[in-house]
């Protein structure tokens, strides 16, 4: 981990040109401003947080609107957005954001569990510390979650991943956090294709080669987000408040 406004020395690469010029790459850390979209207030008498984390192309705000619902007395919703933005489709004005891609992915990785821990500890600072700690996650977001508890401070009780698996390249010490998490739940439709069988498979072994806590649920569908299923993991009768 580097400090904002240093150079990352160790992690300097270089390359010659065909003039015979070399070129050296460096690594310089700095602040970030990026978003959140938050439902319900932070305070003495929140009992549950939730942090969603969206999918590829999606944005926070899009995302709360989706995760709105299932917000009760009590419970709050906090929607990060990752910290890298395109165009899709090539529009000009519609903007998509991404968790991060495979090149540089060691400090894309270092960035958003730097970012999602800073703030989630921030939220944290103004609710009790017996409140609930969900983390969900959809698409994208599911590697994210996963390597976000491997390598980050959040503690959480409970982990949603739909529409993915854990990242697969978690180490041992990663899924050994992991494996603290109180209760994983996987969801998949049964028409995703980006959550084959085989996928689902390996997922459900690597689970429960790390003795991890976990159930799944499918449901009729694809690669989306379905109501009634968000109802049934948080339904709005179960009283959050009474923790």
């Amino acid at each position: 981990m580097y400090l904002m406004g240093t150079l990352c020395h160790k992690s300097v690469s270089a390359r010659t040109t065909t003039k015979g010029n070399m070129i050296s790459i460096h690594r310089y850390v700095t602040p970030r401003t990026t978003r959140f979209a938050q439902i319900g207030e932070a305070n003495e008498n929140t009992c549950e947080i939730i942090f969603a984390l969206h999918g590829w192309g999606q944005l926070a705000g899009d995302f709360a609107e989706v995760m709105a619902p299932m917000a009760t007395e009590g419970r709050v919703i906090v929607c990060p957005e990752a910290l890298s933005k395109f165009y899709v489709g090539f529009q000009p004005r519609e903007t998509g954001s991404s968790w991060m891609t495979s090149y540089d992915r060691e400090y894309e990785i270092m960035d958003y569990v730097t970012y999602l821990d800073g703030l989630a500890a921030q939220i944290r600072e103004s609710t009790p510390e017996h409140a609930r700690i969900v983390v969900f996650a959809f698409s994208q977001g599911c590697h994210t979650a996963s390597r976000w508890i491997g390598n980050g401070v959040l503690k959480p009780n409970r982990l949603i991943l739909w529409g993915s698996d854990p990242a697969e390249d978690l180490s041992n010490e990663e899924w050994d956090a992991v494996s603290d998490v109180d209760h994983i739940t996987l969801v998949a439709g049964t028409l995703d294709r980006f959550v084959t069988g085989g996928r689902l498979q390996r997922a459900e072994e690597a689970l429960r080669d790390h003795q991890c806590s976990f159930d799944i649920i499918r449901y009729e569908g694809g690669h989306h987000l379905q109501d009634s299923v968000l109802f049934d993991l948080f339904s709005p009768s179960e009283d959050v408040s009474e923790g």
